[in-house]
């Protein structure tokens, strides 16, 4: 049996080139298509990597304020610690000051008192020293007891 559908080399040859012309365009139909789902997903995701971006420089000046707070608030307890401080020595400064005046008193009236009652104070010295000595002799005896 034969064919009616002999084709010539040359046919043969015309529908090789066809099919490859027909390939190359459904190639370059599928790389048009590729090309225009990846510019649309350029396109969905171009905001949320803006969003990220923008994210991303809240998060950097937040944590920029934090350390200026911190900061500050290392400064300012720094300088209360220095005015706690300084209180502290003038507070220290006036009571020895205060002391100091007490006994300069105490010293002025001493003296007076000697220089107005010489015997009174030679006789009040010498009973002050021999209770102080009584004391310290029972304190240096302390609980031993025969």
């Amino acid at each position: 049996m034969e064919s009616n559908n002999v084709k010539t080399p040359a046919q043969l040859a015309e529908e090789a080139r066809q099919t490859g012309r027909d390939a190359v365009e459904a190639a370059q139909g599928y790389a048009a298509e590729a090309r225009r789902v990846g510019a649309e997903a350029v396109q969905s995701i171009r905001p949320s990597i803006e969003d990220a971006k923008a994210t991303g420089r809240e998060g950097v000046d937040t944590v920029k304020g934090l350390a200026n707070d911190a900061r500050d608030i290392a400064g300012d307890a720094a300088a209360t610690g220095r005015a706690y401080a300084k209180d502290a020595v003038n507070a220290a400064g006036k009571k020895l000051h205060d002391a100091k005046g007490q006994f300069q008193h105490a010293r002025d009236v001493c003296t007076q008192y000697i220089a107005d009652e010489p015997v009174k104070a030679a006789l009040i010295s010498a009973a002050a020293g021999a209770a102080l000595t009584t004391l310290l002799l029972s304190l240096l005896r302390g609980g031993r007891r025969y």
